[in-house]
């Protein structure tokens, strides 16, 4: 069981203690992450890091909690853009900006991503289809479409789940010569689709 920290320098150790985590599963694995080693990396003894987290399971659970918060503040960031943009350019921006963050750190989240089975990943995602959801009916409200879409909330959820079990798969086991510039393109063509939008000119963004 995970304790809840008031002072400020006990937060940092749990933040501390989550970051070393997520290295630790990164470059270890599952299996590897032991609390011995999290703890040095962490810079802290075996018995510090009992004293705020009960096991490694409650550790790793931080870490998808770190992971999930960072993914709702993107998804959140851009239901407030929706008003001003069409389908397709929240899409690719918001998936953009998904893959920015798993590659940050060196790619730490996208190491920890191919775990996702061992993990309670599913729980999670459940919160962001939940947002992904609030966000296409922000859209619609905004960019009411001439004729009714039949079956709408059935097509959102498996666009949705298509989008996120996708990255899940594409960042575990990558499929050769399909990139992620062409998966979040054939999603924002899917999401016009979907929608009834009007087409609209694809999208090239230059590789950085």
């Amino acid at each position: 069981m995970r304790r809840n920290p008031r002072q400020e320098r006990s937060k940092a150790m749990v933040t501390s203690l989550i970051d070393a985590t997520a290295l630790a599963i990164a470059e270890h694995g599952i299996s590897g992450a032991n609390t011995v080693l999290i703890a040095e990396k962490a810079g802290v003894s075996v018995g510090s890091l009992y004293q705020y987290f009960d096991s490694k399971e409650d550790l790793f659970e931080g870490v998808l909690e770190q992971m999930n918060s960072g993914l709702l503040a993107i998804v959140n960031a851009q239901i407030e853009q929706l008003p001003n943009k069409d389908i397709r350019v929240f899409i690719h921006d918001l998936l953009d900006q998904v893959w920015q963050f798993l590659e940050a750190n060196d790619q730490r989240y996208l190491h920890i991503v191919k775990y996702w089975a061992q993990l309670d990943f599913v729980r999670f995602m459940n919160e962001l289809q939940n947002r992904m959801t609030t966000a296409f009916a922000i859209y619609i409200m905004h960019h009411p479409t001439n004729a009714p879409v039949s079956e709408l909330p059935t097509k959102i959820y498996v666009l949705i789940n298509s989008v996120l079990f996708t990255i899940v798969r594409h960042v575990s086991d990558p499929a050769p010569h399909i990139s992620r510039e062409k998966i979040i393109e054939v999603f924002a063509q899917l999401a016009e689709q979907v929608l009834g939008a009007p087409a609209s000119v694809p999208i090239t963004r230059l590789k950085v």
